[in-house]
């Protein structure tokens, strides 16, 4: 029974552990960074980015204004709005740069579409940011605990207190044999 028990503890230190390292990699990766940029993290829905960029990754951007937007070139991968009044957030690559009265237009299009996007040139204005690097898959985990936040709040808040009172529980066991006479 000792050695069941011990190698619970065991087991369970190392898998609540991981989880632990696991999401505070994920906050720092999605959240921290992002923010020390001015940035986001945005969750790709489509395969127009595809093979590089897939449905479910995380594209974490920095952020992008007037003031720092000459720095973007063909090639780059940008978070902007297509459109105006829609608040929509596309993230596709510039394949095109026009300069037009001291403003800059980029024709973007997405990696897995033939054509450039069918909205015309983005005004610098509407781009909202550049993208820093990938994040696979996480995507739908963030979408799944964003549309879920009772359930997975619930989840883990029990999930802590169980830990925790087991861990104080089995801190107050004492392990065979110490008492004098028992075995």
């Amino acid at each position: 029974m000792k050695t069941v028990v011990k190698t619970v503890r065991i087991v369970l230190n190392v898998v609540f552990g991981a989880l632990l390292v696991a999401l505070l990699a994920s906050a720092i990766a999605i959240v921290a960074i992002p923010a020390c940029f001015s940035g986001t993290n945005l969750t790709v829905l489509t395969g127009s980015m595809e093979p590089g960029i897939k449905p479910g990754d995380i594209v974490v951007t920095r952020g992008i204004d007037a003031s720092n937007n000459s720095n973007l070139s063909i090639g780059d991968v940008i978070a902007f709005l297509p459109y105006p009044d829609d608040p929509t957030v596309v993230t596709h690559r510039i394949v095109g740069i026009t300069v037009k009265d001291g403003e800059s237009f980029y024709v973007t299009k997405g990696d897995n579409n033939n054509d450039v996007d069918p909205w015309g040139p983005v005004v610098a204005s509407h781009v909202r940011g550049e993208a820093m690097y990938v994040v696979p898959k996480l995507g739908y985990v963030k979408q799944w605990f964003g549309a879920h936040a009772g359930v997975s709040v619930t989840v883990a808040g029990v999930l802590l207190i169980g830990y925790g009172v087991l861990t104080f529980w089995m801190s107050f066991r004492k392990p065979k044999g110490s008492v004098p006479g028992e075995e």
